[in-house]
This record gives C-alpha cells, structure tokens and sequence, in this order.
C-alpha cells in the first residue's frame, strides 16, 4: 500500500454507461497541496474511480480555479502565500464556492488544528500521512453526504457491472467472478483504449505486486476471457505492450 509522504470514464457511442445518479466523469474534483507528489498521487486514486481532477499547488491558484462548477476540495493548510485556513474563509464568503465540501489532507495533527478547520467550514479532515484509499473513501462519503453520488453501475452493451456489489452480468446472467477478476475487468471497462502494460496493472490490481509476477495478470486475463464468453472480443491483447478494453471487436491472443 502507497502512503501521502509527510512534509475518464468516456466511452464511446456503442458504449453507454448506465447512471443511477451523477456520472463520476462529470464531478469535478479540485487537489490543492503545494507537495508536487502529494498532488499526484491523490489525483492518481481520484481519476482511477473516474472524477475529473484539477490540480493547484498554493492558495491563489486554489482560489482561481475554485468555482460553481467545482464539486468538491482536497486542500492542504499549510501552503505558500495563503494558507488553506484563509482559502476555506474566502471560498466560504463567495457566493458561488460557499457550498463546495472541503476536505482538509494535512501534516498539521494537533487536536485545535482540526477543530479549526472544522468550525470555518471543513467537512472533514484528515491528517497525513494517510492512505490514498482512505482520501478516496472519505471524498465518496463526503459525496453522499451532500448528495451527490457517482454511479454505481456500468453498462456497456450486454455487460452489466455492479460496483457496489462487486459482481458483473452478461445478458442478466452473474460470470461468477473473483474479486480480482472483477478488479480487472473494472479497471480496463474504465479506461477503454488505454494500453496497460503487465506491470502496470500488477501495481494497480494487485496490493502487493512484489508477490507476484507478470505471468499471474496472463493468467487472470485467460480465466476472465473464458467467463465473458463472445464479449471476450472487448479484451484485447496489444503485442509487446499488455492489454486494453477495445473498442471493436479486432482481438489478438
């Protein structure tokens, strides 16, 4: 599991995602920290769950690219300039950033630090160094408590995926998958087009790529090609590269 160091889902028109309430491509999520990699691995965990992510990297930056359209803030406090404290009061006194949650992501732990930043308007705060999971979570939680919620199912074509429950259908029927086979096959059906190489997808999939080799993804992908049956066709292998979710059905094994 990665740690915070201290100090889109678009498919194409044969392709229709099923929506039970707001697509995650459409909520917009702005990452304020002026650690450069603190920014992308947060950013990183929230585009794999399909928001859209905007990156600022000091207050004014925050508050240029904070507006209506912005569903939610990851900020850090201490920041160059203006610290995330001030960026909250002044996007809480403008009339259309004053709703926007806010989640504080910060070194600073002591017990008055977090009551401040709850009392001028944080709807949570969590305190690195932190799992990115957990910033994922809390943005979800945070989400729904304001009403707004990704989708929770994908359609595409005859495949159902329901991420709630962890389970995929063909035609109305459950494939039987195991929890990392419905891993995979979530991933690629997320990011259709996009070549990913083994070790790429060992990284992602797998918690802990160091157990594993690059054989144990041909393997998964094997399984899962003979559960999907004709929509197997979707899983394409590109050569000297790995896999990708096709568009067409141009398969080659």
């Amino acid at each position: 599991m990665r740690y915070i160091p201290n100090a889109q889902l678009t498919l194409a028109t044969t392709f229709a995602r099923a929506m039970t309430s707001a697509d995650p491509s459409n909520i917009n999520i702005l990452v304020v920290d002026d650690e450069e990699d603190v920014v992308e691995v947060v950013s990183h965990f929230l585009e794999q769950e399909g928001y859209g992510v905007q990156k600022a990297y000091d207050g004014e930056e925050a508050l240029k690219r904070a507006s209506a359209g912005t569903d939610l803030i990851v900020l850090d406090i201490m920041l160059p300039g203006l610290s995330g404290y001030e960026v909250c009061q002044r996007l809480r006194s403008r009339a259309e950033t004053e709703t926007i949650p806010i989640i504080f992501l910060t070194a600073k732990s002591e017990e008055e630090d977090q009551i401040r930043g709850l009392m001028l308007g944080g709807d949570s705060y969590l305190t690195k160094p932190v799992s990115p999971q957990i910033v994922v979570a809390n943005v979800k939680a945070v989400l729904r408590r304001v009403g707004v919620e990704e989708s929770r199912t994908i359609q595409v074509k005859n495949l159902t995926i329901y991420e709630d429950e962890y389970r995929a259908a063909l035609d109305g029927e459950d494939l039987g998958l195991t929890l990392t086979e419905f891993e995979l096959l979530r991933y690629l059906v997320r990011h259709p087009k996009k070549a990913f190489t083994r070790q790429q997808l060992l990284e992602t999939i797998w918690r802990d790529a160091m157990m594993v080799t690059e054989r144990t993804v041909d393997a998964h992908i094997k399984n899962l090609r003979e559960k999907l049956g004709s929509f197997a066709q979707h899983i394409e292998t590109v050569r000297g590269v790995g896999y990708r979710f096709a568009e067409d059905e141009s398969i080659e094994s």
